[in-house]
């Protein structure tokens, strides 16, 4: 496929040859004091050009097949991912909850992205010519929700603080998140136990009731917030807490993070560690915001009528609810997520063979096929190609129109786009789906990818370690 830079490289390449050709073998016959004939003129001045850019062309070319052909060779068995006995790993996935341009909730958001996806201007963002913007904001955030969470955010900090658009409409979004969850959680731990009095040799003992797990709250802003805010953040949040009455009987954590691309996420997916405790995940991003948009616009990577492939600035929120290690009614298998490198792999096929074998080892053919494929991809080129080819690799029935769902193109969310993808995969296996994938591209860190099912998978079934996926050296 020709790019309109990859014409642009040509032309330039062109001009510069002939150029050049043109004004060296103009000054050589001015020196040499030199008339010459209209066949000696063609040859220099048409043919030496055309002559040196095919055999440039050729040699261009030919580079190129010769590294793509190293590509597509098939793995040697050094090469290839070293396999270990480890187990899946289990999460406790009681509910989720998101606030996405898709659908306010996971199940409009899954039904929403399984449409196709359009471009939207947006009706008041404009860019440095004044034209309109693409954009995907959440339709139900108002201006008199803003103004609430700054309002809030000021009475808390005792003082008119300046806050940025992207991260009051981040807060506004993640809110209502936290009070479904909070309700979600309040209706699944267990009341507790009445305290019991007993005699025993004349002395009365009372046994004190049944005390439920802790509660951790992990929560991860924009990037760009200030960790002054992160007091205020948990101020507001334990407020509700209190609202609802589940401050008592229950021991409250809250940890803020701004890590960007949602590395800690995929760690901490690898290994969740929930113990004896209760755990909420939120996470919450907004890239509609005039100052930010105007840095993407310089950096020539939002879509407009010169950049089609650039991306859609987007927000949103999502969380899920995690029981304790005992409550495994809703128990989820999570194979993964796995960290395939992908710096030095140019053909697409070779990409999508290496994540292929990292969640389809040859010594585990018995897993399920996943039915459903999620990922970021979005309008930039080959993304949503990558992601099909993935998905077809994985389950050649798979109906790319349906099945594979591209959650940047209905708006880029940042560093909440991790855990809106666990959302919905929650939702996906609530509605019937056996085995969900995601693909998680990161144009620095590789691709990450993952298979969930709703039922746990044999503890003796064989898979890759998550770092075995990365090609050696």
């Amino acid at each position: 496929m020709v790019t309109l830079g990859k014409a642009l490289k040509g032309i330039l390449l062109v001009i510069v040859v002939f150029a050049l050709f043109w004004a060296g073998t103009i000054l050589f016959w001015r020196i040499r004091n030199t008339d010459p004939g209209v066949g000696e003129s063609v040859g220099w001045l048409l043919l030496a050009p055309l002559v040196v850019l095919v055999s440039v062309w050729g040699l261009m070319r030919w580079r190129r097949n010769r590294r793509a052909a190293t590509n597509d060779k098939p793995d040697t068995p050094a090469q290839a991912p070293e396999i270990s006995d480890a187990a899946p790993t289990r999460l406790n996935l009681l509910a989720a909850a998101l606030r996405l341009p898709a659908g306010e909730t996971p199940t409009e958001a899954l039904q929403g992205l399984m449409k196709p996806q359009v471009p939207k201007l947006h009706g008041t963002l404009r860019d440095a010519q004044g034209l309109p913007l693409f954009a995907a904001p959440v339709p139900l955030l108002t201006a008199a929700a803003l103004d609430a969470v700054t309002l809030e955010l000021n009475r808390l900090a005792g003082m008119t603080m300046p806050v940025e658009e992207s991260t009051r409409r981040s807060l506004a979004l993640l809110l209502p998140v936290f009070d479904e969850l909070l309700m979600e959680l309040a209706a699944a731990r267990p009341e507790e136990g009445p305290t019991d009095e007993r005699v025993i040799a004349g002395l009365r003992h009372r046994s004190s009731p049944t005390r439920s797990a802790p509660v951790l709250v992990r929560v991860m802003l924009p990037a760009s917030s200030p960790s002054s805010l992160f007091p205020l953040c948990e101020k507001m949040m334990r407020g509700r807490v209190e609202d609802l009455g589940l401050a008592t009987g229950l021991g409250w954590r809250f940890q803020f993070e701004g890590a960007k691309g949602g590395t800690a996420f995929w760690s901490r997916l690898a290994e969740p560690d929930e113990g004896e405790q209760w755990q909420l995940w939120l996470a919450a991003a907004s890239l509609i915001d005039p100052e930010r948009l105007q840095s993407l616009q310089r950096q020539g990577t939002l879509m407009s009528s010169r950049t089609p492939e650039g991306m859609i600035p987007g927000e949103g929120a999502a969380g899920v609810l995690l029981g304790p290690a005992e409550t495994d009614a809703e128990a989820v298998s999570c194979r993964g997520p796995y960290d395939v490198a992908t710096g030095d792999v140019d053909s697409p096929q070779a990409r999508v063979r290496k994540m292929t074998k990292a969640l389809r080892p040859e010594q585990a053919t018995d897993q399920p096929l996943p039915d459903l494929l999620i990922s970021n991809a979005d309008y930039r080129s080959g993304s949503f190609e990558e992601a099909a080819l993935l998905a077809l690799s994985l389950n050649p029935d798979l109906d790319a129109g349906r099945q594979l769902l591209a959650l940047g193109r209905a708006g880029a969310l940042d560093n909440a786009t991790p855990m809106a993808m666990l959302a919905l995969v929650w939702q996906a296996l609530r509605d019937g789906h056996e085995t969900v994938a995601i693909l998680f591209v990161d144009e620095q860190q590789g691709r990450r990818v993952a298979e969930f099912t709703a039922a746990p998978l044999p503890q003796n079934q064989t898979q890759p370690s998550p770092t075995a996926a990365a090609e050696s050296e």
